[in-house]
């Protein structure tokens, strides 16, 4: 299934975009922030998982992912898009209305650049976890949950480790500083929602009528 280019949409999406580390509760976060008048939670990953296996989209994600490869992102970005559209059609999301809560997206540098015409990004939280040692059993504990065994393995933790950060520190770098706050991820996720939501109560009643 060939998918036509993305393009950005003649209204800015409004975005809060939740950046962290597998295991460090943003799907938890991102649901949660889904639940308040305006906002509309989007992850990424769930878009995948949800792509029936037998169609030819789901084909070629399940490619890329069953060997532990990152899907490229001109094909994250087109199905994401769609995905939008989607929303948009079933007016799920209204843009002139709603704020996006994003995780998963953008993952990188190429896709910040790709989405920066789509994106009006009001917020960004980083789920940071700064104990290596607790960095290490989340992402453990997350291959544990995923089956994906290798991934338990410190030297290959270590490696997911160091290529998050890479490109997650190179990616907030985009943006402008005074848009993104560091969370302490290592908190309960009802500390952390607290810690969220006290940087929203200060921000959205100027920029969004929700």
């Amino acid at each position: 299934m060939k998918l036509e280019k993305f393009t950005p949409p003649e209204i800015k999406y409004k975005s809060i975009l939740l950046f962290g580390m597998p295991g460090s509760g943003k799907g938890t976060q991102g649901m949660v922030l889904g639940q308040l008048p305006g906002m509309v939670h989007v992850s990424c990953g769930e878009i995948f998982r949800k792509l029936p296996r037998g169609g030819e989209l789901g084909k070629e994600v399940m490619g890329y992912t069953s060997v532990g490869k990152l899907v490229p992102d001109d094909l994250t970005v087109r199905i994401w898009g769609r995905h939008l559209k989607i929303l948009e059609l079933q007016e799920f999301f209204l843009p002139e209305k709603n704020v996006l809560v994003l995780d998963g997206l953008p993952r990188n540098l190429d896709q910040a650049k790709q989405l920066a015409d789509t994106l009006d990004v009001l917020q960004i939280f980083h789920l940071d976890i700064s104990d290596a040692d607790k960095a290490k059993e989340r992402l453990k504990s997350r291959a544990l949950k995923e089956n994906r065994l290798d991934d338990t393995k410190d030297d290959v933790i270590a490696q997911r480790l160091k290529l998050y950060y890479d490109e997650t520190y190179e990616t907030l770098s985009f943006y402008p500083k005074d848009i993104v706050t560091n969370v302490d991820a290592a908190q309960t996720p009802l500390q952390v929602l607290k810690d969220i939501v006290n940087r929203l109560t200060e921000i959205l009643p100027k920029d969004v009528k929700l």
